[in-house]
């Protein structure tokens, strides 16, 4: 101990934001109601469960191509040139990336749309198309936002999508765009950043050993309610957080308490198998081995970054010299 307190690191590398960022004097504490499955907050150890044929991890990946300045007369407008891609890890006989998709855009702030660029790539290689969107706010943060969102609208169209009565969906995320509420897909949140938890309810986190949960609390959100709940997917070192390893995960309250309750025990039992080791994942173990996976391989789909740019600057090279 060090002035009274037991001194832990975060899990993940430090090259990316820390896993654990809940700060305990935190005010932003979500509308919750604890008591939806059972009286007692205590933790949850699920039976035995059989999983469904089919696992899906849904997920994507986006990547700045360049940052561009439109600028007329005494405005300049901030906006970004940007390509994401979106797939899913299914999970069956065998793993597999599936349902591979890449989408590039031209985001400008200031309410103002461009034309599409269709960028031609050198030596005889494929025209990319970078699709016109604008968002309200005219400020870099606002461009790379709306790249953002983008990628997540198409994330959650395809979680929509993929399930079934004999499927299992994780959406990496919140459900934020998902629109189809009673759809049973299944969000995966890695990072804590929000408290949706009581101070003393919250301390139950630490406790958890691998394999259980918390009881189900009702997030009452302004769009749609949510059934959540927190499990541990695997175990960090003694000099890591107490919260190593703890996800929440979410889904609709659309589709009803025991379905919920269904899910919650079906993930809580299947996702250890899939935590990843720091040996492997630098975002371990709540990088789960089909997300990592998938990633690679949508990064992959992007296409060179270096080739992509060059072809931008020259066709900028090419609009000015046409002036």
């Amino acid at each position: 101990m060090l002035g009274g307190y037991h001194v832990r690191i975060d899990p993940w590398e430090p090259e990316y934001e820390g896993a654990v960022q809940l700060t305990a004097d935190a005010e932003d504490v979500a509308d919750v109601d604890l008591q939806v499955e059972f009286g007692s907050w205590v933790a949850v150890q699920p039976s035995a469960v059989t999983p469904p044929s089919r696992v899906y991890f849904v997920d994507g990946v986006r990547r700045i191509e360049h940052r561009i300045l439109a600028e007329a007369d005494d405005r300049t407008l901030f906006g970004l040139l940007g390509s994401f891609a979106v797939g899913a890890t299914q999970i069956a006989a065998q793993a597999r990336v599936v349902e591979e998709k890449v989408q590039r855009t031209c985001v400008l702030g200031g309410g103002v749309e461009l034309a599409p660029w269709d960028i031609r790539l050198p030596n005889g290689g494929p025209t990319l198309r970078f699709e016109a969107t604008t968002v309200a706010e005219n400020t870099p943060e606002a461009a790379l936002q709306g790249l953002q969102n983008s990628m997540r609208e198409c994330e959650a169209a395809l979680a929509e999508s993929l399930s079934t009565d004999d499927t299992l969906v994780f959406l990496d995320g919140p459900l934020t765009f998902f629109t189809a509420t009673k759809i049973p897909v299944v969000g995966y949140v890695k990072r804590l950043l929000r408290s949706y938890l009581p101070t003393q309810p919250a301390l139950l986190l630490r406790t958890l050993e691998v394999g259980q949960r918390t009881p189900l609390f009702l997030i009452k959100d302004t769009r749609h309610h949510r059934y959540s709940w927190y499990t541990r997917i695997g175990s960090g070192r003694t000099i890591q957080s107490s919260l190593a390893g703890i996800v929440r995960l979410e889904t609709s309250s659309a589709i009803g308490l025991e379905r919920a309750r269904s899910l919650a025990d079906l993930s809580t039992a299947l996702l250890p198998r899939f935590a990843s080791s720091a040996g492997r994942d630098p975002r371990a173990p709540q990088n789960l081995y089909p997300i990592g996976g998938l990633e690679t391989a949508l990064r992959h789909q992007m296409g060179d970054t270096l080739v992509i740019r060059r072809a931008i600057e020259a066709y900028l090279h090419g609009l000015e010299r046409s002036l």
